[in-house]
């Protein structure tokens, strides 16, 4: 059995540190097609649809975001999730079991485990939290 620690660090944390990466360095206005289409692991029919819907002519910094947003793979899917509990300063057991799509049985013992205390889940905790919740 593996932890989501682990499914965490293989899988969801590169990819979000390898988009953060990108957009701190990219110094073009507009964005390739391409790259977004890569980093986002969505199809280029499916970026230029959620432009056509969001009336989107370009792929800018801004428009990134919002074609993450509206993106169907599971990095665009939980970022959605995250922006829908408003990035807080500290997160509640129902808001890591949403944004992450695990079921809160799992996540409420895992915080009885590492002793975190219902809505103080920081982004310095997390981790932790993850280590106790097996997939």
């Amino acid at each position: 059995m593996t932890t989501y620690l682990e499914y965490y660090n293989t899988n969801l944390s590169p990819k979000l540190q390898e988009i953060d990466l990108f957009l701190k360095t990219e110094e073009d206005n507009i964005i390739d097609i391409n790259d977004v289409s890569k980093l986002l692991e969505i199809t280029k029919s499916e970026i230029k649809e959620i432009m056509s819907v969001n009336g989107l002519n370009d792929i800018t910094k801004h428009s990134f975001f919002i074609i993450m947003l509206n993106g169907s793979s599971d990095i665009c899917k939980l970022f959605a999730r995250e922006l829908q509990v408003s990035i807080p300063d500290y997160y509640s057991i129902s808001d890591i079991s949403y944004i992450y799509q695990l079921p809160y049985e799992s996540v409420l013992k895992a915080a009885k485990q590492a002793s975190i205390e219902d809505k103080d889940i920081t982004s310095k905790n997390i981790n932790e939290l993850f280590a106790y919740i097996y997939v």
